[in-house]
């Protein structure tokens, strides 16, 4: 057994399982609705005449942009509605975020814990005092049906 080695993953291991326990907690306290989707803003031309937009200083558009059936639909967001969307649009993300950091955590606790059984396991050896006199010549005590 490699007890230095066995100690490394150790630390390592509740290190990290820590951290996933203080995402976990910050995570479940997300609160409020939020919206599957991205939210952005374009600049768009109205087309009339005179208008600035013809000049090059375009019309702020909000749209949020979702996945329909395995297409891309952007649909149009009221001026009076763009904070509520964004903010809602946002809390997915962050919590999207969260979820990945969650996993990455998951498989650093995971490979830490592989780490240690690999730093406690020895090899078999017959004078560890276990007993083969059973499987000598590949045969087992098992009678076998005639």
């Amino acid at each position: 057994m490699n007890t230095e080695q066995a100690s490394r993953s150790r630390k390592k291991a509740l290190e990290s399982a820590q951290t996933l326990v203080d995402l976990v907690r910050q995570t479940i306290t997300e609160r409020g609705p939020v919206l599957r989707g991205a939210f952005q803003l374009r600049g768009t031309r109205c087309g009339k005449d005179g208008c600035k937009c013809n000049q090059g200083e375009l019309h702020t558009t909000a749209v949020l942009i979702v996945s329909e059936a395995g297409k891309r639909r952007s649909y149009y967001v009221r001026p009076v509605n763009r904070p509520e969307v964004q903010r809602r649009v946002e809390r997915y993300l962050r919590f999207r975020g969260k979820r990945r950091e969650l996993g990455r955590l998951s498989e650093e606790v995971l490979s830490a814990t592989d780490d240690l059984l690999a730093a406690m396991a020895e090899p078999h050896s017959p004078q560890d005092g276990a007993d083969s006199s059973a499987h000598k010549g590949g045969r087992s005590r098992a009678r076998r049906k005639r």
